[in-house]
C-alpha cells in the first residue's frame, strides 16, 4: 500500500517510522516544504520523501495534526482529488465545534494512548499504549471496517481495536488529555511527576464538568473512572513530555482552545458553565502568551 503521513510531529513520525519499519512505502508531507524528511527511530536513521501533489495512485492518508490545522489540511487534500480508493484516517486532540460539517463522510478516527514526542530529529516512542479506529461519522459507525488498512496499522503500531462507537473513545481521550495536558504545562514537567503534585481534586472537579457535556452530547461518562485512567496513562507514560507543555516550549499555538477550551465553550452555550475548565484553559494561554 502507499501512504501518506501529513504531519510530521510527535504521533506522525511515530506513524511514518513503524509504517516503514513494516516495509510500507511511505511518503510524509511535513509542515514546511522541504524535498526530504530526516528521523531518527530507535536508532535508526530513516529518510522519507516529501508527497506532490496530485497524487497519481491510491493512497492511504494518515494525518495526525494540531486540531487548529485540520481544516486547512481537509482544504489542501481536497484540491489534491486524492485518486478512488484512497482513504483518510485523521488523529487530533481535542474536538472541533464544526466537526460534523468539516470531515468527509468517509473519514476515520485514529485515537490513541500511545506516548511520543520528538527531540529535534529524533522521535521517541516514551510510552506505550493502544489506539482505536473508526468511522468518523455516527451514521456509519455499523459500517465494516476497512480490514487492509485496518492491518497495516495495526501491524505497525499494536494493538489496534476496531470501535464502532469511536466518537465514546474520542470524549475518553478528550476527558484524559484535559486531566494531564494542562496540568504539565501548569507544573512544567513530564506527565510522570504529576504524581507528585496534589491535583485529584481539581481532576475530578473537571471531569464532572466534562461528564456533564458529554451526556448532553448523547455520551455517558463517570468521573472517577475518568481521574483513574488519567493516572494510569500519567504512569504508562510517565518519562513522556506532553504535546501541550512542548509547544509552549517551544513557542507555538497549543490545543487548550479544542481540549479545555472545548468543554467551557460549549458547556456555556449548553447553558451549564464548567468553571474548572475555563480556569485551566485561561491559565494554559496565560503561560502560553508570556
Amino acid at each position: 500500500m502507499h501512504w501518506l503521513v501529513v504531519g510530521t510531529g510527535a504521533i506522525g513520525s511515530l506513524m511514518a517510522a513503524n509504517l516503514r519499519r513494516i516495509g510500507e512505502h511511505v511518503v510524509v508531507k511535513p509542515r514546511h516544504d522541504q524535498a526530504k524528511v530526516q528521523l531518527l527511530y530507535n536508532a535508526h536513521q530513516m529518510e522519507f520523501n516529501t508527497a506532490q501533489f496530485p497524487l497519481t495512485q491510491p493512497t492511504q492518508v494518515f494525518a495526525a495534526v494540531k486540531a487548529y490545522q485540520v481544516e486547512a489540511v481537509l482544504e489542501q487534500l481536497n484540491s489534491a482529488n486524492l485518486p478512488p480508493g484512497s482513504s483518510l484516517i485523521v488523529s487530533y486532540n481535542g474536538m472541533l465545534d464544526n466537526e460534523a460539517s468539516l470531515l468527509p463522510p468517509n473519514t476515520l478516527h485514529w485515537v490513541t494512548t500511545h506516548g511520543a514526542y520528538r527531540h529535534d530529529n529524533e522521535v521517541i516512542h516514551a510510552g506505550m499504549g493502544e489506539s482505536w479506529l473508526g468511522w468518523a461519522q455516527v451514521e456509519r459507525a455499523s459500517s465494516a471496517r476497512p480490514i487492509e488498512v485496518f492491518s497495516v496499522l495495526n501491524n505497525a503500531l499494536p494493538p489496534l481495536n476496531w470501535s464502532p462507537a469511536i466518537h465514546q473513545r474520542r470524549w475518553i481521550k478528550l476527558a484524559i488529555n484535559c486531566l494531564i495536558n494542562p496540568f504539565t504545562v501548569l507544573h512544567n514537567c513530564r506527565n510522570g511527576e504529576l504524581l507528585s503534585h496534589n491535583i485529584t481534586a481539581v481532576q475530578l472537579q473537571a471531569a464532572q464538568e466534562i461528564c456533564w457535556l458529554a451526556a448532553y452530547f448523547g455520551v455517558q461518562l463517570v468521573a472517577e473512572e475518568l481521574v483513574a485512567q488519567a493516572h494510569h496513562v500519567i504512569k504508562t507514560t510517565a518519562n513522556n513530555y506532553s504535546s501541550m507543555l512542548m509547544d509552549v516550549r517551544l513557542n507555538r499555538p497549543t490545543e487548550v482552545d479544542y481540549l479545555n477550551g472545548f468543554v467551557a465553550r460549549q458547556a456555556k452555550l449548553a447553558g451549564h458553565p464548567a468553571p474548572t475548565n475555563e480556569q485551566l484553559w485561561q491559565q494554559v494561554l496565560n503561560i502560553a502568551n508570556n
